[in-house]
């Protein structure tokens, strides 16, 4: 018998009876099957049962005069799609051209906080959206999201110093959260769980397209008319996708529990503020620990970062399981096994992948004399990978209901891509061979798709919107984890390498620094000096690929565990 109280949704009861009458067969380590309704019944109701838990797109219509759920899906998705494209686009921009940008500051050497920045504001800031659209709705934390992303933007492109470029990095991550997160919320508010995966291929090919161009233009426009254009360039279509926005997205009205609208007061009152404060001190103060520690700071500075990061998070985690009315981020829903796992399964696979995308424009700059163009575009196989992977896994989840053994296949394939990294990548690659780092972006597309398909499948719509954003949220912080520790491992094994190498010669730690600090004083050294350099650099990056072969496999091991339910 199913345990029933009047709370109990009365859509997933019917279900859950027909599943027991219907489909008794259950696999070892799956939970029970769900006969899921009609993709036409599931786009209008999923699982909702009360007029305060209506999905964030439902209206009341007359009977029989109900809006096509297909017409409303291809009127929004598109929109949203623009925000997935410039996002993505600017993150590989920056990668390409992140080496040039900060050399001109003469700060090559802190060329990761580019990266850092726009990552350690958009961690702060990812999990904030999934409870802010639930009080606020989609649509004008969409707008929020896309007004912060072109204000940084404009930051960049007019800045005078490193510290501007910086500033203007962090604005435009607070936007890139919200422009990327949310979009999968929404499909998930629109579309039955089956089908969860197909529109979010779409999502993949967006970004795909985006990662793609961000490479390639950010090289031409660095080679070209200058760097700056890289983010003045993004603006247009950054206002663009706000006007739609605007213009065409479906307004959400909150509802309390007794059905009524709810003041913009009474919204602000159910926001945790303590909560929020105390969980973006944690998640900055563990991202600043990383970098200071991979940049050989003083341990003064690794030491007050490490302790605010422990302190902040005890007292988060009291706040929110004793003292929040609605936690920000519920405990208990993110130590669920069907949360955590999918956390850890594509978060080790994002720190795998962009340990890598961080420094393949490295290698070939140093070690075949790549322009950042070409460099850049190097990039390509691993995000066309991304984009493969995302329409395969999403036309085979709609198909078969089954998502497990594409875990498993999609963390193998990225663990042999990166080995082939370590054996092949030794200094003369040519465009076949770097057509491995394909294998690394179809293992992160494939678990990108299937783990938030989990999600979806575990639990009740109420809690996607946190759980999902908390997707993103995990995801930003290991791929953050990824870029640091690849550069934290590169900047010591160099220095090793060097200092050993260098032995006997004149100015050794000028030299050292010189080649840490600046790809351009590279080519500037004397013959033999260069020579030696480029060798370490590329003894010192093939470390960076064992890394992320380390992190493929530990993803592949978490995907192992993972409970597959039925579709």
């Amino acid at each position: 018998m199913v345990g029933l109280d009047e709370r109990s949704p009365l859509l997933v009861v019917d279900e859950a009876v027909n599943s027991s009458s219907s489909d008794s067969s259950v696999s070892d380590g799956e939970e029970p099957a769900i006969t899921k309704p009609t993709p036409e019944y599931g786009a209008t109701l999923r699982r909702y049962s009360s007029p305060g838990s209506l999905p964030p797109f439902h209206q009341d219509h007359p009977p029989g005069q109900e809006p096509s759920p297909s017409l409303a899906i291809w009127t929004v998705i598109p929109i949203l799609l623009i925000g997935v494209l410039i996002g993505n686009a600017d993150g590989t921009l920056v990668i390409a051209s992140s080496q040039h940008i900060a050399s001109e500051f003469h700060a090559l050497s802190k060329a990761s906080w580019l990266v850092t920045s726009f990552m350690l504001a958009a961690c702060a800031s990812q999990s904030l959206y999934g409870k802010f659209s639930d009080i606020f709705g989609r649509k004008s934390n969409l707008a929020f999201a896309y007004t912060f992303f072109g204000v940084g933007l404009v930051i960049c492109g007019v800045s005078k110093t490193f510290w501007q470029v910086l500033s203007g990095r962090a604005l435009s991550g607070i936007g890139g959260a919200g422009m990327t997160a949310l979009v999968s919320i929404i499909i998930a508010d629109m579309v039955p769980v089956r089908d969860v995966a197909k529109w979010r291929s779409y999502v993949n090919v967006a970004a795909t397209l985006g990662r793609s161009i961000g490479g390639p233009l950010g090289g031409a426009l660095t080679d070209s008319i200058g760097w700056r254009w890289s983010f003045n360039g993004q603006v247009v279509p950054t206002i663009l996708g706000l006007v739609l926005i605007i213009w065409k997205i479906p307004s959400h009205t909150d509802k309390d529990e007794r059905g009524a609208d709810q003041s913009l007061l009474q919204k602000v009152g159910r926001i945790d503020f303590l909560g929020a404060f105390l969980l973006a001190t944690s998640i900055s103060a563990l991202l600043l620990t990383l970098d200071f520690a991979s940049n050989d700071s003083p341990w003064a500075h690794i030491s007050i970062t490490a302790v605010s990061c422990i302190v902040s998070l005890v007292l988060f985690y009291l706040v929110e399981r004793h003292w929040a009315k609605e936690p920000i981020l519920p405990i208990e829903l993110i130590t669920k096994r069907d949360v955590f796992t999918p956390y850890l399964i594509s978060g080790f696979q994002m720190a795998a992948q962009f340990g890598i995308m961080y420094s393949v424009p490295v290698y070939f700059q140093i070690a075949t004399g790549a322009s950042v163009t070409v460099a850049g575009a190097h990039l390509v196989p691993a995000v066309v990978g991304n984009a493969t992977a995302g329409l395969l896994s999403g036309y085979l989840i709609t198909k078969t209901g089954r998502y497990k053994i594409l875990t498993t296949v999609g963390s193998a394939l990225a663990s042999i891509g990166y080995l082939l990294l370590i054996i092949r990548w030794k200094g003369q690659t040519g465009w076949v061979e770097g057509l491995y780092i394909f294998f690394g972006g179809f293992g992160a597309g494939t678990l990108q798709s299937t783990t938030f398909v989990h999600l979806a499948a575990a639990l009740d719509h109420s809690d996607i919107a946190i759980a999902g954003t908390a997707h993103y949220l995990a995801g930003s912080i290991f791929m953050l984890t990824g870029v640091q520790l690849s550069q934290t491992v590169v900047h010591t094994r160099l220095r090793i390498v060097l200092n050993s190498s260098l032995e006997g010669f004149n100015h050794k730690k000028q030299l050292i620094n010189d080649a840490i600090s600046s790809v351009e004083l590279i080519w500037e050294m004397p013959e033999n000096v260069k020579k030696i350099v480029v060798g370490a650099y590329i003894d010192s990056l093939t470390y960076t690929y064992a890394l992320s072969l380390i992190f493929a496999f530990l993803g592949l091991l978490a995907g192992l565990t993972l409970r597959e339910r039925r579709l």
